[in-house]
């Protein structure tokens, strides 16, 4: 079995003990394996894992799908509270990141760099195209960009050794875990693109995807794009969907109403899916 739980998104569910906040962090469990992906912008995510009664201290991985604050700026608040499980990132993961608008830059990092992990004695593991964990779970980066229409917002750069550049998210990776239906795609804001990510897994794996999860990155699509990402996803025969953060709340209500052709949930703080 895998069971997927929200420990913090944009919006909340039931629970009204928890706090929901702009970011995203799930805590992954498969077979006696336990991974926290995306650890969110603060202390949120932490404080509501103690609530939904879970432990991080003994997670055995920690994957931060990129570098922006959103996702990653939580992660040094969870190892001061006991999370040392090694750390897997996609390559070039401090370069830091900014938005631009006109002449003014605002930082969006994670706000840490490579010495936090070597006074931590953290080991850092860097995926730069599949990085097996274990037998069944996979770390994915290095898409492909097969459908071109799905290009990051031109807002975003990084600081790289030659100056500023458009972010086209090196860093990105996802989660993959091979289950009896097909695989299971766990993703973080999907920059390079919902459909690439899922494309690129299914050509290296072979296999199709059967379940998605995260952040798609549709909240800033035209209604263009959305539709074809609807058409697209339907004719991939992916089963089940429950994406959140930066979904955006056009593609979400599309899809609730069958847009995808698929099972489809919003995963909000506090929610959890158990697949069997």
């Amino acid at each position: 079995m895998v069971i997927l739980r929200t420990l913090l998104e944009n919006n909340l569910s039931r629970n009204r003990s928890l706090v929901a906040e702009h970011g995203l962090s799930f805590l992954v469990e498969t077979g006696d394996k336990k991974i926290l992906f995306d650890c969110s912008g603060g202390k949120a995510a932490r404080k509501n894992a103690e609530k939904m009664h879970v432990s991080l201290e003994d997670v055995d991985y920690v994957i931060l799908s990129h570098s922006h604050y959103d996702h990653a700026a939580g992660y040094p608040d969870m190892v001061s509270h006991g999370v040392h499980a090694p750390l897997v990132t996609g390559p070039r993961f401090f370069e830091e990141k900014y938005a631009r608008d006109g002449e003014k830059y605002t930082y969006l990092g994670c706000g840490f760099g490579s010495e936090f992990l070597e006074k931590n004695e953290i080991r850092h593991l860097v995926c730069e195209g599949t990085l097996t964990l274990f037998t069944g779970c996979h770390v994915v980066g290095g898409f492909g960009r097969k459908y071109a229409f799905e290009k990051p917002p031109v807002r975003f750069v990084r600081q790289t050794a030659a100056g500023m550049a458009q972010d086209e998210f090196p860093d990105e990776v996802c989660l993959v875990i091979e289950d009896q239906k097909g695989l299971i795609v766990i993703a973080g804001c999907s920059h390079p693109g919902i459909l690439n990510m899922i494309e690129s897994v299914r050509e290296r794996f072979g296999r199709p995807v059967y379940a998605v999860f995260g952040g798609s990155h549709l909240v800033e699509a035209d209604e263009a794009r959305i539709a074809e990402t609807m058409k697209i996803f339907r004719e991939m025969g992916i089963g089940m969907a429950g994406f959140n953060h930066c979904t955006g709340d056009g593609a979400q209500e599309r899809m609730a109403a069958g847009a995808v052709g698929t099972v489809y949930t919003h995963l909000k703080t506090g929610d959890c899916m158990f697949l069997s």
